[in-house]
């Protein structure tokens, strides 16, 4: 082992394409709602089918995740600045505000049992067989996310005695981790809508794809891994991470992964999809993360789809209520077409409350979180200051 590894610090840097991926995981989940809404998904041939399997938008995300914020994590623990307590304030702070609205606009306007909505404003609803509010069906990822949240900084802290002994000892145990959970993600398949719990959206099952993210953060601490040189080489050759990525998605549209609708699926179904979701979501992440400047780069990094990234979390939130909510307006009936209509109308005003959500709530919830922790970190520095000048050694 390279002593090397030992000594090397997490380096954060802003990665400015990484706002791009964001976009196009918002805009493959948009797609398959689309698809789901109007029949295109049985209607529409190969490009239904495609549409239909935008559901690996989901992976994406969660990849992003679990590099993004294992990252952050590795490097405020290497300088010492190890704040669980903040971290969650964070993250409530960027998730919570967001969510909570566009689930009080859903209850004004649909009406949803006030059991379900309490369920939901826990974001706890993945974790009942009936808590389902039609609207906000996609919000369970939300709650998958939030269970992944309270789990990483376990984990970051369960990680450092292994780390202290070997920098690379962490990366093995991410990588056997991803292995068996995928291989064990079907765990309560066949699931019955309405009647059983979807075990498929535990965390369990989904945390293949976090720890994709994760290890590919854990690479720059032990770049002298047989793991880190591959993600290295794969990132360097775009074209080939792009073409596997696309022939995984391909491959995901067809029965060996599955039905496309919203049942779970055989626990087989599960595992399969679990393995090209995350096959498509490193193959999309790598170039970004480990590789150099590219097409595929530049067009991720525009500003337009950058900012499209920005404000993709509004637009996950938004965009399936403001569909039913189209369909309930024009009278026409759910699954009977209108595809391109629902889009023309439905994906700008989505697109519109997005970023108003952004610049009215998401935004200044961060920035009031942020003043927060600066005074708290503020008072703690002058506690310890006040301590260190009590003692005998300053009186």
């Amino acid at each position: 082992m390279a002593t090397s590894d030992a000594k090397r610090e997490p380096v954060v840097t802003v990665i400015p394409a990484l706002d791009g991926l964001r976009a196009l995981a918002a805009g493959l989940v948009v797609l398959t709602h689309a698809a789901f809404l109007t029949g295109f998904g049985a209607t529409g041939g190969l490009m239904g089918r495609l549409w239909s399997r935008g559901d690996f938008g989901v992976a994406i995300f969660f990849a992003l995740s679990g590099f993004l914020l294992h990252r952050g994590l590795l490097a405020a623990d290497a300088q010492g600045r190890f704040d669980v307590v903040g971290y969650g304030m964070r993250r409530a702070a960027r998730l919570l505000p967001a969510y909570w609205l566009v689930l009080a606009a859903i209850t004004v306007g649909a009406t949803p049992p006030l059991r379900d909505v309490v369920i939901h404003a826990a974001a706890l609803q993945i974790y009942w067989p009936d808590a389902w509010i039609g609207a906000f069906g996609q919000s369970w990822s939300i709650a998958t996310e939030i269970a992944f949240y309270v789990t990483l900084p376990a984990i970051v802290l369960g990680l450092r005695p292994l780390r202290r002994r070997s920098a690379q000892a962490p990366l093995v145990v991410l990588c056997v981790l991803a292995v068996v959970l995928t291989a064990t993600s079907g765990f309560g398949g066949d699931a019955v809508v309405g009647e059983d719990i979807f075990y498929d959206r535990w965390l369990h099952s989904r945390a293949p794809h976090f720890l994709l993210g994760m290890i590919c953060a854990e690479t720059v601490l032990a770049p002298s891994h047989r793991v880190s040189r591959a993600l290295s080489r794969w990132g360097g050759d775009v074209a080939a991470c792009l073409a596997v990525a696309a022939g995984a998605y391909l491959l995901a549209t067809t029965p060996v992964a599955g039905g496309l609708d919203l049942s779970p699926g055989t626990a087989t179904d599960v595992v399969v999809r679990t393995a090209l979701s995350g096959i498509v979501a490193l193959g999309l992440l790598l170039p970004l993360t480990h590789g150099g400047p590219s097409a595929y780069r530049a067009a991720l990094s525009h500003p337009t789809v950058r900012y499209l990234g920005v404000i993709s979390y509004g637009l996950f939130l938004w965009h399936v209520p403001v569909f039913i909510g189209l369909y309930a307006v024009s009278g026409v009936e759910e699954f009977t077409g209108a595809l391109l209509p629902l889009l023309a109308l439905g994906l700008p005003i989505s697109v519109g409350l997005a970023a108003a959500t952004h610049r009215w709530v998401e935004v200044p919830s961060s920035r009031l979180a942020g003043r927060h922790l600066a005074r708290r970190r503020g008072r703690q520095a002058e506690r310890r200051e006040h301590e260190h000048s009590d003692t005998p050694l300053h009186r």
